[in-house]
């Protein structure tokens, strides 16, 4: 940036014309940007306008008064937090650019008072949002600031050591004697939009740390890493961020692109890569670019850098794992999501033995954090090879740790004593499949079996369980070869499923067969859940309910649980997205046909185009009533959600105070982590539903501990 900066000021310096014209052209682009919500291109503008005046383009008095306007918006009353931010860090972020030329110039006091006014503001802002977005509950060894607050502390010292810095390239410099020679421009007329209020502005983060100083050895060839609070790790971590943005889409030349940032003699750039990487990956409530984004630079990079960026990333990897116990349950499940990966790149190669400790905890206590990670990145792993070669490269002590063989269980694979008559219905049904019979002939061959409960108790609604059963295995039994197979036979079977499946409670019982039968193939399971979506045999809501079933309660802590939950609320999500793009559509239809009436030239054929234009309205009419009813499923799901998390947490702690047990435990932890995960990461679902959820759910009545989850969230969203 900073050489684009002093072209300028040497153009200046030739056409003192060209240099307003510059800048007038520079500040309708602000205001587009501003328009278009771009705002981290709204920050590099700035900030670029900032420097302009290291070369003596931009008055100090004019740029001064730029920064006044956003901090006067910001610090009106009744201006939303996230808006405030960003006006504040857009000013805040030019300082370590400018300070050196304010130091000691004739604009010195406006800039000092400049500098109170931010003060200030920063320390009014609230924050009840921070334990929704921190990585680990504790600060130790490494505080986990705020963004602001860390920008703000890094500032700080900066200004205390004279706004000096180690890394910012200032190529102006070398032609101070030219550049003092030309005049300056103030800054063109400008004002923030007044409808920004309604406008989505960056959430806050927290900014991640796992190295400092002392983690990088203490060698002369090897650079020395600034401490946290320093302004050259935001400095470096900014030049990185910037190449991933520009660089996203195309993993190998943006892997490239940071080995080239400039400075890496004056800076341990392995360690930042690592740090700023990992940063990204473990971002709350979701990663800026998606996790294989991450975990493929990750492999590329030591791939390009196998001599110094492996040992890098054992390192931060060892940093976490020692760290489990206190990180946030929805990042352990991305981190172990993201080793799985890694391991699968390097043909599962890594330093076992120290790790062994997981082996004794396993026996002792396999509840501990470590254990339950390496159990999940084994199971992970699963997905990614098979179980033979997994254990082959796995060193024998730890297989006590994997999983159990992925495998199906076929209920009516042996007759019993107790399955006799639904082996023998099963048998039947699969013969009538062979022989291509109807489904008439196929229900014929469930009729000796009951219309109700298999064990004889009473259902209430009533709905043939023992036939359920015969039909969801056997299916499954034909089509568990391949994911092609399970489709097609859903598919062919849809009309028999849902014949024995004639409401609710039958498509919870459903999805208990379902899991019974691939109790040791989450990975499937996982699979059935999509299908039985994009195939319409259960509704949303149904496996809601049975994931917060007090069937499904010994597989909270699994991560394929969870996995579940969000394939169902994202494909609510997307059905209404994409119903809502067709009713679009089909309105922009209506116009179309409405005009071509208008402009009928005979009545034979306007009488033909009202008939096109009433097809039209009834074509918007059934998207209109499509949306309804998916927005109406969506609420549903995400009321059900948000209850049944309540529900089983309020019973927690009631069962813990009543047997004295310490509330705290982390089980409870990491359910809360869940519904704090699931408010923040479908906020904009989440925001839709607030005065209902406020009403009926989160009632000052609740405990305070699953009330603060809300207020949280609604610090954040603010």
């Amino acid at each position: 940036m900073t050489i684009y900066s002093t072209l300028v000021g040497l153009l200046n310096v030739k056409m003192f014309s060209t240099g307003g014209e510059f800048l007038v052209l520079i500040m309708e682009k602000l205001g587009t940007l501003i328009d278009d919500a771009e705002w981290r291109s709204v920050q590099l503008l700035i900030r670029f306008l900032a420097d302009l005046i290291n070369c003596n383009v931009v008055l100090g008095a004019s740029l001064l008064g730029l920064f006044d306007t956003f901090i006067a918006t910001a610090a009106q009353p009744g201006v939303k937090p996230s808006m405030r931010d960003f006006l504040l860090y857009s000013v805040m972020q030019c300082l370590p650019w400018i300070g050196l030329h304010f130091n000691d110039s004739k604009d010195e006091v406006e800039f000092e008072r400049l500098l109170d006014i931010l003060e200030t503001e920063i320390e009014k802002r609230e924050k009840y949002y921070m334990p929704s977005i921190r990585v680990w509950s504790s600060d130790n060894p490494l505080p986990q600031i705020e963004y602001m607050d860390s920008l703000w502390l890094q500032i700080k010292n900066m200004r205390n050591n004279n706004w000096e810095d180690n890394w910012i390239i200032r190529p102006y410099v070398a032609f101070e004697s030219k550049l003092e020679s030309s005049l300056q421009h103030p800054l063109p007329q400008f004002e923030l939009p007044a409808d920004l209020e309604h406008t989505q502005f960056p959430l806050p983060y927290v900014v991640f740390r796992i190295f400092d100083t002392p983690d990088v050895p203490n060698r002369p060839e090897v650079p020395k890493l600034p401490r946290f609070n320093s302004i050259d790790r935001f400095l470096v971590e900014d030049a990185i961020m910037n190449v991933i943005n520009s660089k996203n889409l195309t993993k190998k030349e943006c892997a490239e692109s940071l080995l080239r940032i400039s400075g890496r003699s004056s800076m341990p750039l392995n360690y930042m890569l690592v740090e700023v990487l990992f940063g990204g990956l473990l971002e709350l409530p979701v990663p800026r670019y998606s996790e294989l984004f991450y975990g493929s630079i990750l492999v590329q990079l030591c791939q390009l850098m196998a001599d110094h960026l492996p040992q890098v990333l054992a390192q931060a990897v060892a940093y976490v794992y020692e760290r489990l116990d206190t990180m946030n349950t929805v990042l352990v499940d991305r981190f172990g999501s993201w080793f799985a990966y890694f391991l699968s790149n390097f043909k599962y190669h890594w330093t076992w033995s120290e790790w062994e400790e997981c082996v004794n905890l396993n026996r002792t206590d396999p509840n501990h954090p470590k254990p339950k990670f390496l159990k999940e990145v084994f199971l992970k792993l699963l997905w990614l090879t098979f179980y033979e070669k997994l254990k082959d490269v796995i060193p024998d002590e730890f297989v006590t740790l994997l999983p159990v063989k992925p495998g199906y269980n076929h209920k009516f694979a042996e007759v019993t004593a107790e399955n006799n008559l639904q082996a023998k219905c099963a048998k039947a049904l699969i013969e009538s499949i062979k022989n291509k019979e109807g489904l008439d002939m196929m229900l014929g061959s469930l009729d000796p079996l009951p219309d109700g409960a298999i064990d004889g108790r009473e259902l209430d609604p009533v709905y043939p369980e023992a036939k359920l059963e015969v039909v969801i295995q056997t299916i499954l039994r034909v089509g568990c070869k391949s994911i092609s197979h399970i489709s097609v036979a859903l598919n062919r079977f849809r009309d028999l499923i849902m014949a024995v499946m004639p409401n609710q409670d039958a498509k919870v019982c459903c999805l208990k067969i379902t899991f019974s039968f691939f109790k040791t193939n989450h990975q499937l399971m996982c699979i059935m859940i999509e299908k039985y979506l994009n195939f319409q045999l259960i509704e949303p809501s149904c496996i809601v309910s049975w994931i917060f079933s007090p069937y499904m309660l010994p597989h909270f802590d699994r991560l394929y649980l969870w996995q579940m939950l969000d394939t169902t609320i994202k494909f609510c999500i997307k059905r209404c997205d994409r119903i809502k793009v067709e009713l679009e559509k089909s309105k922009q239809k209506l116009s179309d046909k409405k005009e071509q009436e208008a402009g009928a030239p005979d009545p034979d054929i306007a009488e033909k185009r009202k008939q096109l234009v009433q097809a039209a309205e009834e074509e918007v009419d059934h998207y209109v009533k499509l949306l309804e009813d998916a927005e109406r499923s969506q609420k549903e799901v995400f009321l059900i959600v948000v209850q049944r998390f309540i529900m089983i947490l309020t019973d927690h702690i009631v069962r813990s105070e009543q047997e004295s047990r310490y509330t705290q435990t982390l089980w409870f932890r990491c359910t809360r982590d869940r519904l704090r995960q699931t408010l923040v990461k479908y906020r904009r679902e989440v925001k839709r539903y607030m005065v209902t959820l406020q009403t009926l759910l989160f009632t000052p009545e609740i405990e305070p501990k699953i009330l603060e989850c809300f207020t949280q969230f609604k610090g954040y969203i603010a």
